[in-house]
């Protein structure tokens, strides 16, 4: 019986959840599965030295699976933001991508904004580092003018797993902002 296979019978693996161990896509484990694909040596190693690790080893790599399943999935979501100052602010909407780690996305207005983000396994949230650009003569839902050149604002943020929103309140500059990311699907391979 092909390694791959035994692997996911032994522990009672999905290939989904085996493509995550892995960090390859789901189509790339299926791909192996049905022999379309031959399964890389690396891979055929590490599948072996999973079939004879000591309990311990193996409850340490399925304890990173376990944290994988609370990470954010690859994928296109729409982020909503809304600050909190007075008079009401209307918000506004943006558009980001997720893969493998990194974020990226932009508003209707120039609005850019990059960053990373990783599972925190002690505080079970996803810790997303941003950087904001804002436009030449841009104005973020703060009031925070970015003037003739633009500007740039970072901060932090801790969200759980979108399934499918995730929600946190920001600070950008002392001012709150309430953040609403919803996952809207996978990207196209």
């Amino acid at each position: 019986m092909h390694v791959l296979k035994r692997t996911l019978e032994r522990f009672g693996l999905k290939q989904t959840q085996l493509a995550k161990l892995l960090e390859v896509s789901p189509r790339t484990v299926s791909l192996w599965a049905t022999g379309e694909v031959a399964l890389p040596g690396p891979v055929r190693a590490y599948l072996r030295l999973l079939q004879s690790a000591s309990a311990e080893s193996l409850a340490s790599e399925l304890a990173r699976l376990e944290g994988s399943r609370k990470t954010f999935d690859d994928g296109l979501y729409h982020l909503s933001y809304e600050g909190r100052s007075e008079p009401a602010d209307p918000g506004g909407e943006a558009l980001a991508v997720l893969r493998a780690g990194r974020i990226i996305g932009s508003d209707r207005w120039g609005g850019m904004f990059e960053g990373t983000y990783r599972f925190d396994h002690f505080s079970q949230t996803n810790q997303f580092h941003m950087c904001l650009k804002v436009p030449p003569e841009g104005e973020l839902v703060t009031g925070l003018k970015g003037g003739p050149e633009g500007s740039s604002v970072e901060f932090v943020v801790a969200l759980e797993r979108a399934t499918p929103v995730a929600s946190a309140t920001i600070e950008i500059e002392s001012r709150p902002v309430d953040l609403k990311l919803t996952y809207l699907g996978p990207l196209p391979n």
